[in-house]
């Protein structure tokens, strides 16, 4: 009896110590985001510390990339607010942090992104994520030949949809589509959503991982 008393605190121990580390070691997404310095009636720039907190809260909770941006910017549109990634930060962070390698690359390539902005229309005519590149991009992915104009985005963000694509051309043989819709409809997968095509196309997408 005594030997399983013993096993049973022996349990209890172990279950407060790894409580107590979830809570030592989790981040608040929300947090992070409340706690952006600077005039809230124009686009925030996120700083590093931020930015990379956002990374260690999306790998946490084994979140891709655009569900990261996705949930942020939901809470930034819901409060009035918006913030700017600078590209130089992002690549800072993709040397620590695997940001879903091929197929996240080809939607948001890294190396030549000047800066993303998210969150509300501050101005009413702001789409709710802009992509802004240094130049113009384009990869293949399994849907044909992506074109990335140096302006890009989309008009409307929901929950688990980036809405009302532009700046983003798909050529399939001799078609010409234009990207129209992404959706999060499952963990770890999108869809995509093209104009003159009934039917998405999806992926599984890497969650942010440290490398």
């Amino acid at each position: 009896m005594r030997h399983i008393h013993f096993l049973h605190r022996s349990a209890i121990t172990v279950f407060l110590i790894a409580l107590l580390q979830t809570q030592l070691f989790s981040v608040d997404l929300y947090s992070l985001l409340e706690g952006i310095e600077g005039d809230r009636r124009s686009a925030v720039t996120v700083d590093m510390d931020t930015l990379t907190g956002m990374m260690i809260y999306a790998e946490e909770h084994e979140h891709t990339i655009f569900e990261l941006l996705n949930q942020s910017a939901l809470y930034l549109k819901a409060r009035g607010w918006r913030v700017i990634i600078d590209g130089d930060d992002l690549r800072s962070v993709d040397e620590r942090f695997d940001l879903g390698g091929e197929r996240v690359n080809t939607l948001l390539p890294v190396e030549k992104i000047r800066f993303i902005e998210i969150g509300s229309d501050l101005n009413g005519e702001s789409p709710e994520m802009e992509v802004y590149l240094a130049e113009k991009h384009s990869d293949f992915l399994e849907l044909g030949d992506f074109f990335l104009s140096e302006h890009f985005g989309f008009d409307v963000l929901d929950a688990e949809w980036f809405r009302d694509g532009f700046g983003v051309k798909v050529k399939y043989m001799f078609m010409n589509f234009r990207l129209e819709n992404l959706n999060l409809y499952e963990e770890k997968k999108i869809a995509i959503w093209v104009d003159k095509v009934p039917r998405p196309k999806r992926w599984r997408i890497k969650p942010i991982r440290t490398r």
